[in-house]
């Protein structure tokens, strides 16, 4: 896929053009105007499915859903994954992508984390239509990300290492997509190479960072290190020993003097002001980001299927 949105050394605004996984944003933005927002266990997280799984099934994909419960401050809330799937590749071979679908109450969640959501809707259009993977890719929109733990990846995980260990042998890689078009933002890559992180490294989890800093350093775009712990649906397939990997623009963190050099928007403000707050909406996202990482996913995946 043609990359068609490079960032320089310019203020980060949103451009006329638009990449295609915006109109998912656009859509995503429509159904929390209508519902309120898109949080876990309520009409906006049914419909936001409801719109993912349309998509999906009209580009060839049989989704299903994985139900579970949350407990949270005296509620019990019931919600679900969504899954789905190529029917080529090898099944012993498995590449997975996620993101999570829920958003916090009282917000439109657009970039986190309907910026994920949407890359992935455009990643599996891409993928039906690629013949010639050696491996299967699977897609998750996972749900009630938005607690103290990542409930919906968790789950998976929980229920493959008690039900289907063989499974989550298969599964050679996961890469993750939470906030990835902040409207002040960074470009950065999960952090493989870190020396002491928290959860260890698995094996395989440099080449996946490997394969995004390739792609980005051979169209002259400035990446940079973050977080190997940052606190989102990857951790669990880390605790598993999972390959893992994937993407990030920043949230309430500050963007230093360096990387406003280096990607260009405001210094000493946040990457994503709006973070967990009504403003989370389209008005306040990057396309041009959106469009660079949806390729650069689109690139990963084929790389690491192939």
């Amino acid at each position: 896929m043609k990359l068609s949105w490079l960032l320089g050394p310019r203020p980060a605004a949103p451009r006329r053009d638009v990449p295609p996984a915006f109109e998912h944003l656009r859509e995503l933005q429509a159904l929390a105007d209508q519902h309120g927002d898109r949080a876990c266990g309520t009409a906006g997280y049914e419909a936001a499915a409801r719109y993912v799984e349309g998509h999906l099934s009209g580009c060839g994909y049989r989704s299903k859903r994985q139900y579970f419960t949350v407990k949270d401050r005296g509620r019990t809330i019931e919600t679900f994954n969504i899954l789905a799937e190529t029917t080529s590749g090898h099944p012993d071979h498995v590449v997975m992508l996620g993101a999570h679908l829920d958003g916090v109450p009282g917000s439109p969640a657009i970039n986190d984390n309907g910026s994920g959501v949407a890359a992935l809707l455009e990643v599996a259009g891409a993928i039906s239509r690629h013949a010639g993977l050696g491996s299967t890719v699977r897609f998750a929109w996972w749900g009630a990300e938005e607690f103290s733990k990542s409930h919906g990846s968790r789950r998976y995980v929980k229920d493959l290492r008690k039900n289907d260990p063989e499974e989550l042998r298969r599964l050679r890689a996961y890469l993750n997509f939470d906030m990835i078009a902040s409207p002040n933002p960074v470009i950065g890559v999960y952090d493989a190479r870190d020396a002491g992180p928290i959860h260890a490294v698995p094996a395989g989890s440099t080449e996946i960072m490997d394969v995004f800093t390739g792609y980005f350093d051979s169209r002259g775009q400035p990446w940079i290190p973050t977080d190997w712990d940052y606190d989102s649906d990857q951790i669990a397939f880390v605790k598993a020993g999972v390959a893992a990997g994937g993407l990030y623009t920043g949230d309430s963190d500050r963007k230093t003097a360096k990387e406003a050099r280096l990607f260009g928007g405001t210094a000493r403000q946040p990457c994503d002001p709006h973070y967990h707050r009504p403003g989370d909406d389209l008005g306040n996202v990057h396309p041009e980001v959106l469009g660079l990482m949806t390729d650069a996913i689109t690139h990963a995946v084929v790389r690491l299927a192939s």
